[in-house]
């Protein structure tokens, strides 16, 4: 019976142990600041950059099963790379990490 009453406490010790940052109030190190105009036009470029490349990935696998054609691919690819080159392009111009760029 004792042993039950132990496993009980430890599991709830356990419980209590792995909940408390759930549970306990909310302080100002809890708290994100808040992203700036600058933190934001990183974050859309990145997600446009990400966009591009993961449609080209699709656009290759389409192609390798024959689910588009060639000419479309073609067509396709070459739109996609440029979304993504004007996407990296800007990025580093915002990050100031453009070719030529001192730093």
């Amino acid at each position: 019976m004792t042993d039950y009453l132990v496993l009980a406490v430890l599991a709830i010790a356990v419980v209590v142990l792995v909940a408390w940052p759930l549970l306990r109030p909310a302080t100002a190190a809890d708290r994100l600041d808040a992203t700036t105009e600058a933190q934001r036009r990183r974050l859309a470029l990145r997600e446009e950059r990400d966009l591009a490349l993961e449609a080209l990935k699709e656009l290759e696998v389409d192609h390798a099963t024959h689910h588009i054609g060639d000419e479309d691919y073609a067509e396709l690819v070459a739109r996609e790379r440029a979304r993504a080159a004007a996407a990296i392009r800007a990025l580093d111009r915002e990050l100031g990490t453009a070719p030529g760029d001192a730093r």
